[in-house]
């Protein structure tokens, strides 16, 4: 081979390292911000707890809430979800259950447990802020406690059943709950607290912690236990750095890129401005949550999206790998989805904190950070191997990296002990921060891979919800 085309060759070999590295780096960098950022805000507010009591004793500052609960094919946990809303210490709440299209018993199950008796209610689809959805075949109240409604309708999809239910709502404030989730009692009250606080607040998302394996009780946590599964002990881990680490540091530079449809508040009337939740999108709730950052740059107005930590709920997590690859290849295609939607927003001053923070991020970690992390686990051992880098550079980086992991859950472990009450910290927490060493060499892989799944899907236009089992909540 000719010597300048071989050395040209080896140039473009380490200059494909030194991308990869870069890149890898380049997110280890903004996770170490992240990690900063959220130590100096748990570590500064003291204040906190005290406000949230004098909030509670004062039942005539909470405002009105509905708890929006869209239910399809979830028999096996509805009734015990449903109970746990109403048995919340919030004091002026109503639940819309949204049966979308359900194939097995859940709204039987609802009918018969909760006495549900058919509302004369119509749903005036002239009013000009009437938002669309599929059919409703029916509006049901229940005889048992009058607090709960029910909408029949035609299967249209999650972001289908919000909009149904929004019309339906007079609520001032909407609360987003999955039908697998369970609201600690007082969850409401401290999500409501940001509101309270300051009327330029338009949405609030919570914390969501895993329930598998816990002890739940007329629908509320009793007793916090570690599932003995592998799989879910992975996840819990993944939950603790989203919820504890990286949305608090979102928070604090007011750019949250999304309030997770598991739990979240939000005011009805910019849900109508915004045109409700967008059909078709399989990450319906990140698209709502840019929907409504680019609504604020678009209306010149400084409202405020919030997230608040001790506002907790509680969720299954899959318990097979089948599930878990379905719903994380799901994720992967609506984050890109969403960014695909407002990819023109990107760089614009206009929109500053989406434009040069959100969506660059999305850049970063949904479509550059996979593809790199993936030509790394196979490029960068070859070029060793073939001694076009130094090996102690590659075993520094992935040592690097390793490390870094391990950091930053170990961080969120940590946060996650002093906010939790009632368990047994020592052993809970040791658990957590042996599989926090552990993940990294093969479940990393493994959902990077189903990344790159999510993206070849969509690129094919395969997009489903795929199946969700759910399993009985322990009694």
């Amino acid at each position: 081979m000719n010597s300048y085309i071989y050395n040209s060759l080896v140039v473009s070999m380490q200059a494909t390292v030194f991308i990869i590295m870069f890149i890898g780096l380049l997110q280890i960098f903004i996770y170490f911000i992240q990690l900063i950022i959220a130590l100096y805000v748990f570590f500064d507010n003291p204040h906190k707890e005290r406000k949230i009591q004098s909030i509670q004793k004062n039942d005539g500052m909470l405002h009105p809430i509905t708890i929006i609960m869209p239910a399809y094919n979830e028999s096996v946990t509805i009734i015990e979800s449903i109970k746990s809303i109403l048995a919340t210490e919030y004091p002026n709440a109503d639940v819309i259950v949204v049966n979308d299209g359900s194939t097995d018993d859940t709204f039987e199950l609802i009918n018969q447990f909760f006495n549900l008796e058919k509302s004369l209610h119509n749903l005036n689809t002239n009013n000009p802020n009437h938002l669309s959805h599929a059919q409703i075949k029916g509006v049901y109240v229940s005889r048992k406690d009058n607090r709960l409604r029910v909408i029949d309708k035609v299967n249209g999809g999650k972001a289908d059943a919000h909009n149904a239910a929004i019309n339906l709502s007079r609520s001032p404030i909407i609360c987003l709950l999955d039908a697998d989730s369970i609201l600690a009692p007082n969850a409401l009250t401290n999500a409501m607290v940001p509101f309270i606080d300051d009327p330029k607040t338009i949405a609030v998302g919570g914390t969501v912690r895993v329930a598998n394996s816990c002890l739940i009780k007329n629908g509320v946590v009793k007793k916090i236990k570690l599932s003995k599964k592998y799989i879910v002990q992975l996840q819990i881990v993944e939950y603790m750095r989203s919820f504890l680490m990286a949305k608090v540091a979102w928070n604090h530079i007011s750019a949250l890129p999304i309030i997770s449809g598991a739990f979240g508040l939000f005011r009805r009337d910019f849900a109508i401005r915004i045109g409700g939740f967008s059909v078709g999108s399989v990450g319906e709730d990140y698209d709502f949550t840019v929907k409504l950052h680019k609504y604020i740059y678009d209306s010149k107005v400084d409202y405020k999206i919030k997230y608040v930590p001790t506002a907790i709920c509680w969720t299954q997590v899959p318990e097979k790998w089948s599930v878990l690859r379905n719903q994380r290849i799901r994720w992967h295609i609506g984050a890109l989805q969403t960014f695909f939607h407002f990819q023109n927003l990107t760089f614009d001053i206009k929109y500053r904190r989406i434009s040069f923070l959100i969506l660059p991020f999305s850049i970063l970690t949904d479509i550059i950070g996979p593809l790199s992390e993936f030509l790394g686990y196979i490029l960068l051992p070859l070029f060793w191997y073939l001694e076009i880098v130094n090996g102690n550079l590659v075993l520094s980086y992935f040592l690097l990296v390793i490390c870094y992991n391990i950091l930053i859950t170990s961080v969120a472990i940590a946060i996650d002990g002093l906010l939790l009450k009632g368990l047994d910290k020592v052993k809970y927490l040791l658990s957590l921060f042996f599989i926090s060493l552990l993940e990294n060499f093969g479940y990393r892989q493994i959902c990077l891979f189903w990344k790159l799944k999510g993206f070849l899907r969509l690129k094919k236009g395969k997009i489903s919800w795929g199946k969700m089992e759910r399993v009985k909540f322990d009694k």
